[in-house]
């Protein structure tokens, strides 16, 4: 039996899914999510959000809000979909934060913005606003938490979220020979620093990243 980690807990189906096409599963949250109150309010700028957890956040501090009106750029689908629900206007859906850094560039050198993130936001955004030239406010509304683990044992294979996730694993932990499965290409470079066994899933969500992992296994089976 082949033992995987999970650097978060999935859902029982998730697990399932994992089990079913042969892992032993072991699973922790290697973060933990802390909102806080949302500094800035929105006004009529642009708001730019490449987390769900800033989404939460936002959406929690303005709970009676309607956001009709209020144009967003967001990373994610579950992102995008939240705030939708609340009446934002999502000018652009983006994989990634690096590939939402670019559509900025592109088309809105004439917007001001604010950036609704957490306190370990890499720079790729505030680079691109930066570089464009145009007005911009940061407001951290989330603080991540590292759930610093030892696991006195190997793994064939372990699962990562995000650059905070490999972080948290990686100061206890040595990945060794495992392969490393990432949910996008942010992680995957967190990652490198440790290893060049890694897979990104083709499509950035937990269900995308366990697909990968059953038709990894399911090609090494065959």
């Amino acid at each position: 039996m082949r033992h995987l980690l999970s650097t978060k807990v999935l859902s029982k189906e998730q697990v399932e899914q994992l089990e079913s096409a042969g892992w032993m599963v072991v699973q922790y949250d290697a973060i933990s999510i802390e909102m806080q109150q949302t500094p800035i309010e929105p006004g009529d700028q642009t708001l730019i959000f490449t987390s769900k957890n800033a989404v939460k956040a936002f959406l929690r501090s303005f709970p009676k809000e309607d956001f009709s009106g209020i144009r967003c750029l967001c990373v994610g689908s579950r992102a995008v979909g939240m705030l939708r629900e609340r009446g934002c206007t999502v000018l652009e859906e983006a994989p990634t934060a690096e590939y939402l850094a670019r559509l900025i560039q592109k088309g809105y050198a004439k917007d001001s913005f604010i950036y609704y993130c957490g306190d370990r936001r890499l720079d790729r955004i505030p680079d691109a606003l930066d570089r464009l030239g145009v007005q911009w406010k940061e407001a951290i509304n989330y603080k991540t938490i590292l759930n610093q683990k030892a696991f006195n044992r190997e793994f064939e294979a372990v699962l990562f979220f995000s650059p905070s996730g490999v972080e948290s694993f990686t100061r206890n932990n040595n990945i060794q020979g495992a392969m490393g499965y990432c949910i996008g290409e942010t992680t995957a470079e967190a990652l490198r620093k440790h290893t060049n066994r890694i897979i990104i899933a083709k499509t950035p969500t937990i269900e995308g990243l366990i697909a990968e992992v059953v038709a990894e296994t399911n090609l090494l089976n065959h």
